[in-house]
């Protein structure tokens, strides 16, 4: 079965997000020229570094770019593989005039790199296979640059490059323009860094079904180490141009980025990019087995649901040399996507903190990420949607809330020995609005949880509804321990939609003594890149009574 938009899944999937701003333009038209020859230079990527602000140079050299009048005092980059870069304040621009840029090319000495010709052997790297269900990421224009790339580990030994692919989902009628690069990947900040491949490798290519391959065989790539290996997307400037789907794969533990701009801050998605390279390299060389997303521990079935509810549960690593700890337990709504970057999270804070207080992680999921799409609609929703809400089933937050506080949390405590004290429950987008919802909930009834962590939740559902029960739950007068809120929103959420309401939530919780919220807005981020990084956060600062910096 194909779904042919990756639109809510986990990624809501998360409220697909576009960078339109209401703001007045700066608007910057020009040429971007050899600064020795004078001659055009085609794709220079353009635009303001790590904001997803950017373009890049036609094929005659010529661009324009509307910048939003907040960002006046930043600067514009220019930057070319083979060039260097030049940056300049966007006030110098402040002109009605074409201006020329003029980037000097680099004068490079490669160093020699020789690999044993015996015994090289071809291997893959990435996700190069696809999933039983296939779901594609529509959520970039078809007339923006933006770029996608997937984490690849080639060993200590230098491997010969000889492809990258990529797996398109739907057919288009004409050729699009791709540049390929890698990137460094910083394995402790879990982050691509500098280009490390200093050559233009531009190929277009028809748009078919299938696995779209770019042949890399001559254009002696070696490397090794941990590597983003990219895929640039470059706009063609015609009309009416169909976008291209990419397929993804939901679950699993690899590492996919995108950024919808050449210059702009990379994003770790919810999802995995079916995109691979092969390599020539020692037969000793690691190889890297496929990307297998974890298998539900046990499935309950609910009063409310014929279908049934998967759990993935991870214990702490020392877990069974002491029979008498008790862990703190964090469950985490949508589990299927969001199970095993987590997972991998705690796994890598461990690293850095040897007496973090390691807790048992619970997915909540489904069958699969299909049934997962809609049916995470209907539970994580209450009361049932307006039309202007478009959602075809929903309403049943109240009896999700209740399955878990009387069934799920049972068999959790009954199979694992659990700080029932400590119990911590995460969301991102309508996961955040039912994370919200169980806090209304427990407010005004019996605490199961301590802990609550909502990644930009959709609190415009239903009118603002929640906010008011919120208001409402806090002035109820039973006694409560305090709890703990994490609350985290994308900076570009924010310019995209002032009136979104979270100030206002954030005002009345304030007022109150028994929350103890903690905010962090995400800078450069839009809703989609909130889960992961707020999910991460969360998890030391909870756990940990580390401080954040606050909502600004």
């Amino acid at each position: 079965m194909t779904v042919s938009n990756l639109v809510p899944v986990c990624i809501i999937l998360l409220l697909t997000s576009s960078t339109h701003y209401t703001f007045s333009q700066i608007q910057i038209t020009g040429n971007v020229v050899d600064a020795r020859s004078g001659q055009h230079l085609s794709y220079v990527n353009i635009g303001i570094k790590n904001k997803d602000i950017g373009t890049v140079s036609r094929e005659d050299g010529s661009f324009r770019i509307e910048i939003p009048s907040k960002f006046q005092f930043d600067s514009i980059t220019f930057s070319m593989v083979g060039y260097y870069e030049s940056t300049l304040p966007i006030q110098n621009f402040v002109t009605d005039k074409v201006l020329t840029i003029r980037l000097s090319e680099k004068i490079t000495q490669l160093k020699e790199i020789v690999i044993a010709a015996e015994k090289l052997v071809e291997k893959k790297y990435g996700i190069r296979k696809r999933g039983l269900i296939h779901f594609t990421d529509g959520i970039f224009k078809e007339d923006d640059s933006f770029e996608i790339g997937q984490v690849i580990n080639l060993g200590n030994s230098h491997a010969h490059i000889t492809s990258i692919n990529l797996h398109i989902n739907s057919p288009r009628s004409d050729s699009a323009n791709f540049r390929i690069n890698f990137y460094k990947y910083d394995v402790d900040e879990n982050i691509p860094r500098e280009r490390i491949i200093d050559k233009s490798i531009l190929q277009r290519h028809p748009i078919k079904e299938g696995w779209l391959k770019f042949d890399l065989s001559q254009d002696n790539i070696l490397l090794k180490g941990s590597v983003l290996a990219a895929i640039e997307f470059i706009p063609d400037n015609t009309k009416d141009v169909s976008k291209i789907f990419y397929e993804v794969k939901i679950g699993g533990a690899s590492k996919s980025f995108f950024r919808r701009t050449s210059l702009g801050q990379w994003t770790r998605p919810p999802h995995h990019y079916c995109l691979f390279v092969t390599a020539l390299t020692n037969k000793n060389a690691p190889n890297e087995p496929d990307d297998v997303e974890t298998t539900p521990t046990f499935t309950l079935k609910s009063d409310f649901s014929n279908e049934p509810f998967s759990f993935f549960v991870r214990v702490p690593k020392n877990y069974a040399k002491n029979s008498k700890k008790l862990y703190p337990v964090i469950y985490l709504l949508d589990g299927n996507a969001f199970f095993d970057p987590t997972v991998d999270a705690v796994a890598r804070y461990r690293k850095k903190k040897k007496s973090f207080n390691e807790p048992i992680i619970v997915g909540i999921g489904y069958e699969n990420a299909y049934v997962m799409d809609s049916l995470r609609h209907r539970d994580y929703t209450f009361p049932a949607a307006l039309g202007t809400d478009s959602l075809k089933i929903s309403g049943q937050g109240y009896n999700f809330h209740q399955f878990i506080k009387t069934r799920v949390i049972s068999h959790i405590d009954s199979s694992y020995r659990t700080d029932k004290t400590n119990r911590t429950i995460m969301g991102h987008s309508l996961g955040g609005y039912f994370v919200l919802f169980a806090l209304t909930q427990e407010l005004t009834d019996t605490l199961v949880f301590n802990n609550f962590v909502a990644a930009s939740p959709s609190i415009y559902y239903h009118d603002g509804y929640l906010i008011e029960q919120i208001k409402s739950s806090l002035n109820y007068k039973k006694r409560q321990p305090v709890v703990e809120l994490f609350l985290t929103i994308g900076e570009l959420e924010i310019i995209e939609n002032e009136s979104n309401g979270l100030r206002d939530l954030l005002k009345t919780l304030a007022e109150k003594e028994q929350i103890r919220v903690r905010s962090k807005v995400y800078k450069n981020m839009e809703h989609m890149g909130t889960a992961i990084p707020t999910f991460e956060n969360g998890i030391q600062s909870l756990l940990n009574k580390q401080n954040l910096s606050g909502l600004d």
